[in-house]
């Protein structure tokens, strides 16, 4: 596997990582002010509207982590990178990864993935067929 290849798969890693840790601090953030809400009104159900408690509430809640990642069309990408990118499709695959995390690797679309998975599974398929009526 390319050095590349690798950059890319601790890249990915290290987002995940990223986003747990601030989705983990997100919600015991969130945790804190239900409590204070709970604290002052016994429960966030009865907290009015327009309480400080359940505004700060509403506002951390717009503060949530999103989990994104680059998603590439193969026609937009040079033709010598979407070769490379092919082959680490191909790579990744052979390696157990699951077709969604393949493309988030790569940031390339998930159907792109998947149809590169495809074709390289008929093309496999092919080459056994042939082996076994030769």
């Amino acid at each position: 596997m390319s050095k590349l290849l690798e950059l890319k798969i601790r890249n990915y890693e290290k987002i995940i990582h990223d986003h747990n840790r601030a989705n983990k601090h997100f919600y015991d953030e969130l945790l804190v002010l239900i409590q204070q809400c709970e604290g002052r009104y016994k429960s966030v159900a009865e907290a009015p509207d327009d309480s400080p408690e359940w505004q700060a509430i509403v506002l951390k809640r717009t503060e949530q982590p999103i989990l994104s990642f680059r998603s590439r069309k193969m026609g937009d990408i040079p033709a010598h990178e979407a070769a490379e990118i092919r082959h680490e499709v191909v790579d990744l695959y052979n390696r157990g990864y699951p077709t969604v995390t393949i493309a988030h690797i790569l940031g390339i679309r998930v159907p792109t993935a998947g149809s590169i998975i495809a074709s390289y599974q008929r093309q496999i398929n092919y080459q056994n067929a042939r082996k076994v009526n030769s």
